[in-house]
């Protein structure tokens, strides 16, 4: 259902979008995606600076009031199939009329100051239907894509366009009707810098008019200019930053009190020649002598040293003996060899271990063992055919005297315990043995 552009609609839409209610305030104007079918009740809205009419059912731009400050109008996604009314907006910049119903473009002539136009997804297919982009001479970015364009001659349209930088063509028939689309219309508008999909550099436009002038032969010849050109552009900055680098050594030296110099002075104590190798134990060099009078040993690999070695006594005439070299099972590795005696050791001293008889602790060692954790002492050894002297039930190994049956379990309990200075005396040493 479509919508009128009413004062209370606009009011309404100001609210919404956190703008003035005072209509001359307001520098711009959302009314996009509302359903409008035609343009009104914009003259209060003076000042005005960009318009924004995107997704309407507008058929035409007639109905738009004098705005000397508009700058953008953007109309796409409505049904409008002609361009008309924009003589109101003199001042126009940018037009963004894209998925409309378009045939032909016309009625831009009188925006002068019209620099970017957009008209994609439209109905535009001869060229008297974009015949009217000539006199639009302040155009600089021509947005035609999707359209239905397939006439090369466009290309002489686009010529009158004198400061033209920015054009997209993709999408119509005529970038492949024109042979080398891109080298074409980058030699034929010479204000172009970017063109559909990527830029138009500098290089790119030698190599185009190169190849315009003098065809293949004449693109390549420009083609290795530009890399010479490059080659040396990079030789100079690099020979550039060299003499910067030597001039800041040169007064680091002079700082730190060293000699003149173009090179580092923290590299001066490093050699730049060969690296020089420690010079070989005199013994290694007579083994080696000594190994090279024989042959090589079959189907191994010898070091280099050696084989140089040989050959040397081979180049001096000296003979050059066979090597009694073990083959087959019976040659064994040094470290087999190495192995085998480790083993027959170690067996030899397990048979003397299981030889040798194990010899028990006798009774005075065990005496010894049991007194020195108590003091430290040992006990004194008793005399031979004496008797140890017994403990009366009621006399603590100390001689202290107990009381009743009490005496008597603490005697046991030191006793048994091994606590007190006297109990070697209460062991039997008959009894041990």
């Amino acid at each position: 259902m479509c919508a009128c552009m009413t004062k209370d609609a606009l009011i309404e839409i100001c609210k919404q979008n956190g703008l003035y209610r005072t209509a001359s305030l307001n520098d711009k104007l959302y009314c996009n995606f509302k359903g409008f079918s035609q343009i009104a009740c914009l003259e209060d809205y003076v000042n005005l600076k960009a318009l924004f009419l995107e997704g309407n059912v507008l058929e035409t731009l007639e109905g738009l009031p004098p705005l000397a400050d508009l700058k953008c109008l953007y109309v796409q996604q409505n049904c409008i199939w002609k361009i008309s009314g924009l003589e109101a907006v003199p001042g126009l910049d940018t037009l963004n009329i894209s998925n409309n119903q378009l045939t032909k473009l016309e009625g831009l002539a009188c925006c002068p100051g019209l620099r970017t136009l957009i008209a994609t997804h439209n109905h535009l297919a001869t060229l008297d239907s974009v015949a009217h982009l000539a006199e639009c001479k302040a155009l600089q970015t021509l947005d035609l894509q999707n359209n239905e364009l397939e006439d090369p001659g466009i290309v002489d349209i686009l010529k009158q366009i004198p400061d033209l930088r920015c054009l997209y063509l993709k999408g119509n028939p005529v970038v492949s009707n024109i042979k080398n689309y891109r080298k074409v219309l980058v030699t034929s508008i010479p204000s172009l810098t970017y063109l559909d999909d990527r830029p138009v550099f500098e290089n790119e436009r030698k190599i185009a008019q190169a190849w315009l002038e003098g065809g293949l032969e004449g693109e390549r010849a420009m083609r290795n200019q530009l890399k010479e050109e490059e080659e040396e552009r990079s030789r100079k900055n690099h020979e550039f930053m060299m003499q910067m680098r030597a001039a800041g050594w040169r007064e680091r030296r002079k700082r730190m009190g060293l000699p003149d110099g173009d090179t580092d002075p923290a590299l001066d104590d490093m050699s730049d020649g060969e690296y020089e190798f420690d010079e070989e134990p005199e013994e290694l060099v007579e083994a080696r002598q000594r190994l090279a009078a024989y042959t090589a040993r079959p189907g191994e690999e010898e070091p280099a040293e050696l084989a140089s070695a040989r050959q040397g006594l081979a180049r001096d005439g000296k003979p050059i003996q066979e090597g009694a070299w073990g083959s087959g099972a019976a040659a064994e590795s040094d470290s087999a060899i190495y192995l085998q005696s480790v083993k027959a050791a170690q067996a030899e001293l397990d048979v003397v271990r299981q030889q040798q008889p194990r010899q028990l602790p006798t009774a005075q060692v065990l005496i010894e063992e049991l007194d020195e954790p108590c003091g430290g002492q040992k006990a004194p050894a008793a005399d031979e055919g004496s008797t140890p002297p017994a403990l009366s039930p009621m006399t603590s190994p100390s001689g202290s005297e107990g009381k009743g049956g009490e005496g008597a379990a603490a005697t046991n309990k030191d006793a048994a315990s091994g606590v007190g200075g006297g109990i070697s005396a209460a062991v039997d040493i008959n009894d041990l043995d």
